[in-house]
């Protein structure tokens, strides 16, 4: 009866560890990335069921360990250039870099902005904890679905009718090689209402960042762009 006993403890310890040994490995993954040098990145957005689809374009980033980024994007037939460290944002305008500030009326929507796209490693944290149990498949990949909380709650950030979803539902995958991650990919999807009439209309967005030039990507600013920031 004892071994029984002994043998049932064994087996819920190694379902629990089994558990929760891919987010472990995936957190493990995006340390270490977050350790190195320098690394360049690709956000590609994807949404369907908006016209905003349409305005949206991939953004090119460079990030140093330092907290330095910088920026390069299309939206809609413009293209932008911006720059970062720490909590000091500036874009290029007709040439000349400008700084932008999420105090400052004038600035602030385009500084929030840049600030939701220039932490690709601090995303992929948010989303690692607002998923539930992952799966490890060959070629290193983890993939699972978001939690419901978390799945809404992110949701919710992709506009103001999208705040009103009763519900939504999301899934994450994560890419991971000699124990940095290399990519992740998550999709969003829930019901939006639209018009007078409330017509309901699905609405879906997958986001896919991948890294590359890992420890030994360097970002160049100019001088007059490092005073700003400084």
């Amino acid at each position: 009866m004892k071994t029984h006993i002994l043998a049932i403890g064994i087996l819920a310890i190694a379902l629990v560890v089994t558990g929760a040994e891919p987010k472990s490995e995936v957190k493990d993954a995006i340390k270490k990335l977050e350790n190195q040098s320098g690394y360049s990145w690709v956000f590609t957005p994807k949404t369907v069921g908006s016209e905003a689809a349409a305005k949206q374009g991939p953004i090119q980033g460079k990030t140093q360990k330092d907290g330095t980024v910088w920026l390069k994007g299309t939206s809609g037939d413009n293209s932008f250039e911006a720059a970062a460290k720490g909590t000091k944002y500036a874009v290029n305008y007709a040439g000349e870099w400008m700084t932008v500030d999420e105090d400052d009326e004038a600035t602030a929507s385009i500084a929030r902005r840049l600030k939701a796209v220039k932490g690709p490693l601090e995303t992929a944290g948010e989303l690692l904890g607002k998923a539930g149990a992952l799966k490890m498949e060959p070629a290193g990949l983890y993939s699972g679905d978001l939690t419901a909380e978390g799945a809404k709650e992110l949701f919710g950030k992709l506009g103001k009718r999208a705040a009103e979803a009763e519900k939504a539902q999301g899934s994450i995958q994560f890419w991971v090689k000699d124990g940095l991650l290399t990519k992740y990919e998550y999709t969003l999807k829930g019901k939006i209402t639209v018009g007078a009439d409330k017509k309901e209309v699905d609405l879906s967005r997958t986001v896919t960042v991948e890294f590359k030039e890992v420890g030994t990507t360097q970002v160049t600013l100019p001088e007059e762009l490092k005073k700003k920031l400084s």
